[in-house]
């Protein structure tokens, strides 16, 4: 396994996962907000049973919801695993880092606020910073890589 290319896939992942955050928080309140039934249910009190459509529509309503939970939880956990790692960086990486990845600034920009001259001298410090996260997220195995 590569594990620069594995930590520079997490990295640019992040602003995704972040976005995906929203949407799926977005998803949880739809769910919550649509929880009636679609169809105008009248109660017959005469039959002793209920309709199936109705309990099957909250039961898939109830489903959906906790897959949702689900992929809340798991994308946190992981925004916040990668976060965790990213905070355990030197200041100088971690700038660059963000930057880089989650601000998605442009190379001048960041050569401009990192007072660079040359553009190779980014490259060459998001490089010990990817490799610096490599080795902090995947450990010893991540030294064959970097």
């Amino acid at each position: 396994m590569n594990y620069f290319k594995a930590a520079e896939q997490d990295l640019s992942s992040i602003p995704v996962l972040k976005r995906s955050l929203e949407n799926l928080k977005k998803r949880k309140e739809r769910l919550l907000n649509s929880g009636c039934p679609s169809e105008n249910v009248i109660i017959d009190y005469t039959k002793p049973y209920v309709d199936s459509s109705f309990v099957n529509e909250t039961l898939n309503d109830l489903i959906q919801l906790s897959q949702v939970n689900k992929e809340i939880a798991n994308t946190e956990a992981k925004i916040a695993e990668f976060d965790d790692v990213i905070n355990q960086l030197d200041k100088e990486h971690k700038t660059i880092i963000t930057m880089w990845y989650i601000e998605k600034q442009s190379k001048e920009a960041i050569a401009d606020k990192m007072h660079f001259q040359k553009r190779d001298s980014i490259y060459s410090l998001r490089n010990k910073a990817v490799a610096q996260y490599a080795l902090l997220y995947y450990g010893a195995n991540a030294l064959n890589s970097i």
